[in-house]
Order: structure tokens, then C-alpha cells, then sequence
């Protein structure tokens, strides 16, 4: 009989540790915020992490590779919330998709979103199982250097840019 008792103790403590993991919110970034500038994007771009008022920028990058910016930045504890944002060279600032993330210091992972479009509409969003890049309706051209990016990529795998 007690042996019993242990295994249902057991069993009672994996369900209301499985209903606890089910109902918390899914881990947000932490080591740091990522952009990916996909192939076929018809810009060069900044990406920031903004903290209210503020925005911590990147170096400028261009398309077919990463840039990302370690967290915590100035102003960000334990809790705060932020966002991430693209800017285009010689075009408009979007704010990604999904805004106001919570920083959690205790999350070993980092944030990546995927961006795309074009300099007047530029589009930014984290991939998800729906749509793996967020980019597969979009209307566009791929250009020369998208093209060059692309066969790089293919050729490298992801690669950290770094002429400034």
C-alpha cells in the first residue's frame, strides 16, 4: 500500500507540474535579441532593442545575415518589458512581431525574429510552425546580392556579419 501511495504522489506531482508548465506563457529572450534578414529583402537594416524610450542599436547589416544585440541592455532588470524593431536603410522602422517581450535573466536562449520586404515596407515577425519565415506570401523579386546571399547561406550556413 505504500508503495502505492508513492507512485500516486508521483503521479500527482507530474500533473500539477505538467499543468503548470501548460498554462505558463512561452519563455521569452533572454541571452540575447537576433534580426535575420532574409533573402530577397530589398534592404540593408539596423536592428534595436527598445526599452521605453530608449533603443539600443546595432551596426548596420545586410541582406542574408544576422545581427544581434546581447540582453540585458541599459535599462532592462529582471521583468522589463521591450520590444524589437528593424530599420531600413533609407526607408521606414517596424516593430517586430511579437512586441513586449518580458526579459528573464534566467532563460538561456535568445530571441530571433526573420525580416523581410522592402525598404518602404519592411515587415520583421519570429517564425513560428505556421509559417517558418514569415516571408512566404510576401511579394517580392529576389536581387543579385539576395541571390549571392542565398548561395552563400546554402554554401556556409548562417554566418555573423562582420564588416561594419
Amino acid at each position: 500500500m505504500a508503495h502505492r501511495r508513492i507512485l500516486t504522489a508521483a503521479a500527482a506531482a507530474a500533473s500539477l507540474a505538467a499543468a503548470t508548465f501548460a498554462a505558463a506563457p512561452p519563455a521569452a529572450a533572454q541571452t540575447a535579441a537576433c534580426v535575420n534578414l532574409l533573402v530577397g529583402a530589398g534592404y540593408s537594416a539596423w536592428m534595436g532593442v527598445q526599452v521605453g524610450k530608449g533603443i539600443t542599436w546595432s551596426s548596420s547589416f545586410p541582406i542574408g545575415k544576422t545581427r544581434c544585440i546581447r540582453l540585458p541592455v541599459e535599462g532592462m532588470v529582471q521583468g522589463t518589458p521591450y520590444s524589437v524593431i528593424v530599420s531600413a536603410a533609407l526607408g521606414k522602422r517596424v516593430t517586430c512581431s511579437p512586441d513586449n517581450l518580458t526579459y528573464s535573466s534566467s532563460t538561456p536562449y535568445s530571441v530571433v525574429f526573420n525580416a523581410w520586404g522592402t525598404s518602404l515596407s519592411p515587415k520583421c515577425a519570429m517564425p513560428d510552425a505556421e509559417t517558418t519565415t514569415g516571408a512566404e506570401s510576401a511579394d517580392m523579386d529576389t536581387t543579385a546580392a539576395g541571390q549571392r546571399a542565398l548561395e552563400e547561406f546554402l554554401s556556409k550556413g548562417p554566418q555573423e556579419y562582420s564588416g561594419e
